[in-house]
């Protein structure tokens, strides 16, 4: 695998650090890893790297080589390098060139870069693209059968909301990414529109808007008027607020198939929150037709006492008339978990734990890491 970058200049200075920055890309591309950090510390700069959710060192710069190489990101990204005092976000494209072995394809990458000052420093972090180490199709994802299942009667409908809800690096954009890629494959000629913050990759069949949240396209205005685009299905980054709330919920009413993340730390926790934000019981009752909760677990390694990739935890709560009835009566979440537990196929994250466990793909410590703070 080779990997460069698209040079926006064409002077010789700075070579070894371009060349530095290279060979730190590639080894963050060869390692699986989704983001990359050049960390200011008190003994210079520490370089970090990101796989399977964990952070870990990887060497030690002095100040002068770490500075380097942040200065050279930066050129690469074209930010502007002699505004040291604010914060800076950027793209670095680059070309990748597959071994041999692979067909020595070459494609274009986008990393996002984002520059920190700090009291020791410019602090950079790079995202690199998902794509490189996240499954795309949605049995590949790695979900229970059930909850497959349930994604698909989704998908095959022609209305409804579809909430997903974890932290962050939960897999939540991988699973819209899925289910939007399916939706295009299974039901072809549909008006397909998705909001992001920022566009993660992108998407044939899919008419993709970055907004901007410190821009002129904003969620709000980007809302104001999206749905006289005539969208069939929309997908919203994340319902933030009472207006977006809102908006997604009338989308769904009104015979759109909607796609949207929302903050909470279980599904019945995410009925409760659209209600919090204002949304009217009959509303959330008729709109939203089913909510998931992710989590990543890291996979034992088979070849020795470690981990090596990822697994999902996954927790799917359908709006059944059961769950519709508690949501009308402004339950709270455990009579709304309560009146979910008859559904079939119902199982909480911890029970999918245990059975990761139990067929020793994953660990105990390691679900216990994960489900601390998120029972209930």
């Amino acid at each position: 695998m080779k990997l460069w970058l698209r040079q926006h200049e064409t002077e010789p200075a700075g070579q070894a650090a371009r060349e530095q920055v290279h060979a730190l890309l590639a080894e963050a591309v060869s390692r699986n890893a989704s983001d990359l950090h050049l960390e200011p510390v008190a003994a210079g700069y520490e370089l970090r790297f990101r796989v399977d959710g964990a952070l870990s060192p990887v060497r030690q710069y002095s100040a002068e080589e770490g500075g380097s190489l942040v200065n050279r990101l930066m050129v690469a990204a074209q930010l502007l390098t002699y505004r040291r005092g604010v914060p800076q976000e950027g793209r670095v494209t680059v070309q990748l060139t597959a071994d041999a072995a692979q067909g020595g394809a070459e494609r274009q990458l986008d990393l996002r870069l984002s520059v920190m000052p700090t009291t020791r420093g410019l602090r950079a972090v790079v995202r690199l693209p998902a794509e490189l180490y996240q499954p795309r199709a949605l049995d590949t994802l790695g979900l229970p059968e059930p909850v497959v299942a349930r994604l698909q009667a989704f998908i095959a409908a022609d209305s409804g909301m579809l909430i997903l809800c974890g932290p962050a690096g939960s897999g939540k954009t991988t699973t819209v990414y899925a289910v939007l890629e399916a939706i295009v494959r299974q039901c072809p000629g549909q008006s397909i529109l998705s909001l992001e913050d920022p566009v993660e990759r992108e998407l044939p069949g899919v008419t993709q808007i970055e907004v901007q949240p410190f821009g002129e396209l904003t969620f709000e205005t980007v809302l104001r008027s999206v749905l006289r685009q005539d969208p069939q299905v929309l997908a919203i980054g994340e319902v933030r607020d009472a207006q977006t709330a809102r908006i997604a919920v009338g989308a769904a009413l009104s015979g759109h198939r909607l796609v949207t993340s929302l903050h909470a730390a279980s599904p019945q926790r995410a009925l409760v929150r659209l209600m919090e934000m204002g949304v009217e019981p009959y509303q959330a009752a008729s709109a939203v037709s089913g909510v998931l909760s992710l989590r990543l677990m890291r996979r034992l390694d088979p070849s020795g006492p470690s981990y090596a990739g990822r697994v999902p935890l996954a927790e799917y709560l359908a709006v059944d008339d059961a769950v519709r009835s508690a949501v009308l009566a402004r339950a709270d979440a455990s009579a709304i978990r309560r009146a979910a537990e008859t559904q079939p196929g119902w199982a909480t994250m911890r029970q999918h734990a245990d059975a990761l466990v139990a067929a020793h793909i994953t660990d105990t410590a390691e679900a216990d890491r994960i489900l601390g703070s998120a029972a209930g």
